[in-house]
């Protein structure tokens, strides 16, 4: 093959909004470590961020977008993606979540008393079986787990005309 007919066109890169780093050309022979280079230099600053706030990278990946350019393989762009996990940030909100499902609780166990003091004080036969059921579905809902009633949003402003 002659060293004449090999094409090495130099390509142009852009940083992402607010990315570090200069925006240098490099030719197609050359693209791959040079996109690779400022994509480790994102993961590192990753790294250090997390780092910084009390967290731990514990997944992520350089991903490069490999094509053909001129005669050789070329990084055309490049994506950094890092998962951190901060362990101070859960205990905040396990806590709230427990508080949340407790508030939820002493909803349900106020409405509760309601309904069986209304069933001790009515003669109708009809209101007295709503009442039953709506009594029966809060002690169901009385013994879900925390877990369970901490995604039920739609016991925030439960309401007994909602439930029947």
């Amino acid at each position: 093959m002659n060293a004449e007919s090999l094409s090495n066109p130099i390509l142009g890169y852009k940083l992402d909004p607010g990315e570090p780093g200069l925006s240098h050309s490099s030719p197609a022979s050359r693209s791959i470590l040079r996109v690779l280079s400022q994509e480790i230099s994102n993961w590192l600053a990753f790294k250090r961020e997390a780092q910084r706030n009390g967290g731990v990278v514990i997944q992520g990946g350089i991903h490069l977008d490999i094509r053909k350019r001129g005669s050789f393989l070329a990084a055309v762009a490049g994506r950094t993606t890092a998962w951190i996990y901060y362990p101070d940030q859960e205990k905040n909100s396990v806590s709230a979540s427990k508080e949340h499902s407790e508030d939820y609780k002493a909803e349900l166990r106020r409405q509760l008393e309601n309904i069986e003091r209304k069933i001790a004080t009515t003669h109708d036969p009809v209101e007295k079986e709503q009442l039953e059921k709506r009594r029966l579905l809060l002690r169901i809902l009385m013994n879900l787990p925390s877990q369970l009633l901490k995604g039920m949003s739609f016991l925030n402003g439960l309401e007994l005309n909602v439930l029947v």
